[in-house]
């Protein structure tokens, strides 16, 4: 036998495609198949898995036996974003006295950020210009990391920090990995409608995540100057109605056990609707130039009433 008789070539293929995105740190599976031409039994050797600058991914390992010579190679992927390529290095190895020739197969695919996600609540409607109020942030990663003491950060309409807070070390109650804070913030010295903005981006996490933005508005108005009391009773019974939510524009409030409620307001023209579930009751209009009780009547009517149902 010559000595080219007793060295074989070696084919590799990995049987199913690369994913072409991968997040950072995630795990990578590749099904391979290598086999000798000439039919040898290369079960138990070597594969190794080294990056594009060199450093050795993986150790070596003996692939385990399986039909058609079939094995699984698991990679992790690194915690950096941006394209990488493994090498696949398969051999160079000896069977029964042959030699088999070194095949490098290259894995490529792009290392993404965890997405993140963001969740803003608590906010207040109506507030009033200039004053503080508050709000509820939370952040979330995609695969569950913790992102305690985050920054987040609340801009203004002209894209100017109103204000900034940190996330706090334990999840939201009842959530697994919503990471909160309360943010102060003063409302603007104008009326109307606002739309502001919070941003996040990650800084402390092992693995790299996207930045996210989400927005959420609040109604401006002017300072309270008449308290409206409204009642709220029962059309025939004039029995107080508890827990009837009342509406005027912006503002809200719900009837107590008395059927009472309060509201602070400016002065103006307002529409009032009161509903609760099998009432009824007309929209009025309220003028408010002083403190004034207001009360009204409602109506029983059979809860499967559709017009019943009044979506707020």
């Amino acid at each position: 036998m010559t000595r080219d008789d007793r060295t074989h070539s070696t084919m590799v293929e990995v049987i199913e495609p690369t994913p072409p995105e991968v997040v950072a740190g995630g795990a990578i599976t590749l099904k391979v198949k290598a086999w000798c031409p000439a039919g040898c039994n290369l079960t138990g050797m070597a594969i190794r898995i080294a990056a594009a600058d060199g450093a050795l991914v993986q150790c070596e390992f003996a692939t385990e036996p399986r039909q058609d010579d079939i094995t699984d190679v698991k990679l992790e992927a690194p915690g950096r974003t941006g394209e990488h390529v493994w090498g696949l290095t398969f051999g160079p190895h000896e069977v029964a006295g042959i030699r088999h020739e070194q095949v490098i197969v290259p894995i490529q695919t792009r290392i993404i950020a965890h997405a993140t996600s963001l969740a803003v609540w608590s906010i207040p409607s109506p507030v009033v210009m200039g004053r503080r109020f508050a709000i509820d942030v939370g952040a979330k990663s995609s695969a569950g990391i913790a992102l305690a003491a985050e920054r987040v950060e609340v801009r203004d309409e002209s894209g100017e920090v109103a204000a900034r807070g940190r996330l706090g070390e334990a999840p939201y109650p009842g959530t697994t990995a919503l990471y909160w804070t309360s943010v102060e913030l003063a409302a603007p010295a104008r009326e109307g409608l606002h739309t502001w903005s919070v941003e996040f981006e990650p800084r402390g996490p092992d693995l790299p995540h996207e930045r996210a933005s989400t927005t959420f508005s609040v109604l401006v108005v002017r300072s309270p100057e008449h308290r409206l009391t409204i009642k709220v009773i029962e059309k025939g019974t004039s029995a107080p109605i508890a827990d009837a939510q009342v509406r005027l524009g912006a503002y809200r409030a719900t009837t107590d056990p008395l059927g009472l409620a309060e509201v602070n307001m400016p002065k103006g023209v307002y529409d009032l609707d009161i509903w609760k579930v099998g009432y009824e009751a007309s929209t009025r209009t309220v003028r408010l130039d002083r403190n004034i009780l207001v009360e009204v009547e409602a109506f029983p009517v059979p809860e499967e009433d559709p017009d019943a149902a009044w979506l707020m």
